[in-house]
């Protein structure tokens, strides 16, 4: 009796990266962007700073938390061909936050700069780590039912360790001004209503 792999693509990560960003419910002064968009700079506004990271990143977390139906795959090409594309624009909006969080310009906050510096090496391991499980599903010869049943599913274990990764947001926690100015932007209440937070 022959089974289709089921390979786990949990990414517990993601989760980490952005629920530290919710936080505190008391006022900060600033606006924020309009929901989903990230402003073009945020000179000296904490709360539009904030908004800003969360609406680039926001792409990517949905895009990450929303894995390939795998169960209804009807044949292995079409498995593979699932999980490639997933893997595929998985990496795309990485590169996406990545350049859209540099846009955002330099924290107006102590210590938000160090934040991004870890977002940003996070999502750049989950991009090469999305590219590369691509290319060995891709190179995955799916008319061979020993290799599809072994090739498989060792091109995505890699992805596992992605939970495994340090929350690089801790250090918001420390910030009471960036957790207060994160509870008022909407996209960051966006990127947690997202990662269940």
């Amino acid at each position: 009796m022959s089974t289709t792999p089921r390979p786990a693509l949990l990414l517990p990560a993601l989760a980490a990266l952005v629920v530290g960003i919710a936080g505190c419910t008391s006022a900060v002064s600033g606006t924020a962007a309009p929901a989903g968009q990230s402003p073009a700079t945020a000179a000296g506004d904490p709360v539009q700073w904030v908004d800003g990271v969360c609406g680039a990143l926001l792409p990517f977390v949905k895009t990450a938390g929303t894995p390939p139906q795998l169960n209804t795959a009807s044949d292995p090409t079409a498995l593979a061909k699932g999980i490639s594309e997933y893997l595929g624009q998985g990496a795309t909006a990485a590169d996406s936050a990545i350049n859209g969080i540099a846009a955002v310009g330099p924290s107006p906050v102590a210590g938000g700069d160090d934040v991004i510096t870890r977002l940003t090496k996070t999502l750049t391991t989950f991009r090469t780590s999305f590219q590369d499980a691509k290319t060995q599903v891709d190179a995955v010869d799916t008319s061979n039912p020993q290799s599809l049943r072994t090739e498989l599913p060792k091109a995505v274990a890699p992805l596992e360790q992605l939970a495994n990764m340090p929350d690089p947001t801790v250090d918001l926690q420390t910030s009471p001004e960036l957790e207060r100015a994160s509870a008022q932007a909407p996209n960051c209440q966006q990127v947690e209503r997202q990662t269940g937070g």
